[in-house]
């Protein structure tokens, strides 16, 4: 196996989305064109310890833009966490570090007519944003596309104004908002965006029970924290029997 390229990235931009997430925008400095598959992740060595154990963090590419260098990483802080305090107390515009990649397996599938259901928690989000924005700059058209996205509140909502156009931008889309601890639910004024109560789980599930979605051409793509994903293959392995192949994960944070 060849050694790894690396590259490095520069930052350009920092947008906050809510209290405890950030947008960090990058430009990649490399000889050519960097090409990647949306969903896949750069490894990035952080100035923030002596060990690769301790310096190397894995980021989702958060955006797919081919032909420019911009590269985003969609954060969230997590306090006493090294990466964290690094990038949101220490780093600062035109910083630099080294990034390889990209790599992952984590991508839309060739096969287009059949369902897909996209399934996030928090941050989780960023590599099903960068898909669906490859689906809109390719005209790409799935029989129906289900994006379902669970946060706590309303104000931890990230790339809000996105979850609401793409229904507009992509035919068939779906949006689905889970709020695991509003108090006071509400609607979007929106026809394809859906504010659920309570966790990502019995959104799909419904939809599977109510034979809303064909389970034999559905593919399910899971991206969030290792507890969530665990349940989500559970119950779609398990109770739902949908072939280990049309499910694919991601653990994010």
């Amino acid at each position: 196996m060849p050694p790894a390229i690396w590259y490095p990235l520069q930052l350009d931009k920092i947008i906050t989305e809510t209290e405890f997430t950030r947008r960090f925008i990058f430009h990649i400095d490399s000889d050519g064109l960097f090409d990647y598959e949306a969903g896949q992740f750069l490894t990035c060595d952080l100035p923030i310890g002596e060990k690769r154990a301790q310096r190397w963090r894995s980021y989702s590419i958060a955006n797919w833009n081919p032909g420019n260098q911009e590269i985003e990483f969609c954060i969230s802080y997590k306090e006493g966490g090294p990466a964290s305090e690094y990038f949101f107390k220490n780093i600062s515009i035109g910083d630099q570090f080294k990034c390889k990649g990209p790599e992952g397996t984590f991508i839309l599938p060739d096969q287009t007519s059949q369902n897909l259901i996209l399934i996030c928690t928090g941050t989780g989000l960023a590599p099903f944003r960068a898909m669906i924005q490859k689906i809109i700059k390719q005209k790409i058209t799935f029989d129906s596309i289900h994006l379902i996205y669970g946060t706590r509140t309303l104000k931890d909502i990230i790339y809000k104004s996105e979850l609401l156009q793409w229904p507009q931008d992509v035919l068939n889309l779906n949006t689905h908002i889970c709020l695991s601890r509003e108090t006071e639910l509400f609607e979007f004024n929106s026809p394809s965006v859906f504010v659920h109560s309570g966790y990502v789980h019995p959104v799909y599930k419904t939809m599977l029970q109510n034979n809303l979605i064909d389970s034999t051409k559905s593919n399910f793509l899971i991206c969030g924290w290792s507890a969530m994903i665990d349940e989500a293959v559970l119950n779609l392995f398990s109770e739902y029997k949908i072939p280990r192949e049309r499910i694919r994960f991601e653990l994010y944070g």
